[in-house]
């Protein structure tokens, strides 16, 4: 797989990568490297050493624009930013779990198409593969001549395994995948299968196997595999994909950050801002950084990244003058935990054609209130508010020329976009 591995280094841009911001080259990972290696992931089940090294790859070049960067490049582990959207991920494709989805095209076709050339033949797959497959299927019966009586999910979406287990213990192997439910039903053919001396629980399984397959009704329509996760029942690899994230929590601010129109590098900002990972005071003083005792915008409080975009004074005012040029009926944000819990409960008193206007507002003003900040960091300038206001009102035009309808409706009839 070395070769792989080669290939995807060899698309790394060198020079071009520093004129691309974090949001450009994310980009680049998840439309490039990420695609490069869907061929090979189809048939093969790469080793651990060879994806470990396909996500340093990847890794480095998002957060450095380098094959390689350093623990202090990367800002968030690589197995969140490898989840999807809305699970407060980045989107990029976990390669291990890609590849997992890929093969198990093989196991659907195995069971659906008795067309192809290679039916028939031993087909390897692993625990893993088989496991996922067979929590992500049931059998729909019909006159059961392909449903298999003890491994498939045929008894309500059940297999004989999960609901009777040491029952299923008595069978033989060889037994449990040739007897169809066609079969095992003529006659109760499926109790001569069962070996060895039942104690008092497997009398008990037997007889609820017994009274479920008495219940069973066959009919003249084929037996149906069915894909749980899709509604038409049919696979797909991207589903496939999700269902290996059950159980998974979701992100709470996904819809705000991702669902609003804004430029990639904004929605960037707030994907880190909304985990605490941009170097404000508080995260500088963490790692033993040099930082400012206070705020630079109010020189009042320590610096968070909450405090900056909410609780700060300058911040506050700077909301007050947006909202109040923009005529959004929208209380400025007081001492909500997040900006997703104040746009929750800006939203709910809005009339139905601003909502996407203030979508666009609370990443755009956060957005511009850390770039000043960051001017009176690195630009020794001094904190404006009036600076600040002008440049929010200059970036909102540029959004609404840019295609933003909601803030198309807010903004002044005096202000030209077109």
């Amino acid at each position: 797989m070395q070769p792989l591995v080669d290939r995807v280094a060899g698309r790394l841009p060198t020079w071009k990568a520093w004129l691309m911001n974090r949001a450009g080259r994310l980009a680049l990972v998840k439309s490039v490297l990420c695609a490069i290696p869907v061929h090979q992931l189809l048939a093969f089940a790469p080793t651990k050493k060879t994806l470990r090294q396909l996500e340093k790859i990847q890794r480095g070049f998002l957060w450095a624009g380098r094959a390689v960067a350093n623990g202090g490049h990367c800002h968030v582990n690589w197995r969140l930013v490898s989840r999807p959207l809305e699970l407060g991920g980045l989107g990029v494709r976990d390669l291990e779990r890609t590849g997992l989805a890929l093969r198990l095209r093989w196991l659907w076709l195995s069971r659906t198409d008795e067309g192809r050339a290679w039916q028939g033949l031993d087909l390897q797959f692993s625990c893993h593969e088989r496991t996922l497959f067979f929590a992500s299927t049931y059998m729909a019966i019909g006159n059961g001549m392909k449903a298999l009586f003890w491994e498939d999910r045929w008894l309500n979406g059940r297999s004989v395994d999960e609901l009777m287990p040491l029952l299923y213990n008595c069978i033989p192997k060889r037994r449990r995948k040739v007897r169809t439910v066609a079969e095992g039903l003529n006659g109760n053919a499926w109790a001569r299968d069962i070996q060895g001396v039942l104690s008092l629980h497997e009398i008990g399984q037997y007889l609820q196997l017994w009274h479920r397959a008495q219940q069973a009704m066959l009919s003249d329509a084929p037996d149906q595999l069915i894909w749980k996760w899709t509604a038409s029942g049919i696979y797909s690899a991207q589903t496939c994909y999700l269902a290996t994230f059950q159980g998974s929590t979701h992100s709470y601010s996904w819809k705000l950050i991702w669902k609003a129109w804004a430029p990639p590098r904004v929605k960037f900002f707030h994907w880190l801002a909304n985990l605490d990972r941009c170097w404000t005071t508080d995260r500088l003083a963490r790692h033993g950084l040099q930082h400012h005792p206070r705020c630079l915008l109010c020189d009042q409080a320590p610096e968070t990244i909450r405090h900056l975009l909410l609780d700060c004074p300058f911040s506050r005012q700077a909301w007050h003058e947006t909202l109040a040029w923009l005529r959004i009926p929208a209380p400025i944000p007081n001492q909500e935990p997040t900006l997703m819990d104040w746009w929750q409960h800006a939203k709910h008193n809005m009339p139905q054609a601003q909502r996407k206007a203030l979508q666009s507002v609370a990443l755009l003003v956060p957005w511009l209130v850390w770039k000043h900040r960051n001017s009176c960091v690195f630009d020794n300038a001094t904190p404006s508010l009036r600076t600040l206001v002008d440049r929010i009102k200059e970036e909102a035009g540029s959004w609404a020329k840019a295609g933003v309808a909601g803030l198309r409706v807010v903004l002044p009839p005096t202000w030209d976009v077109h």
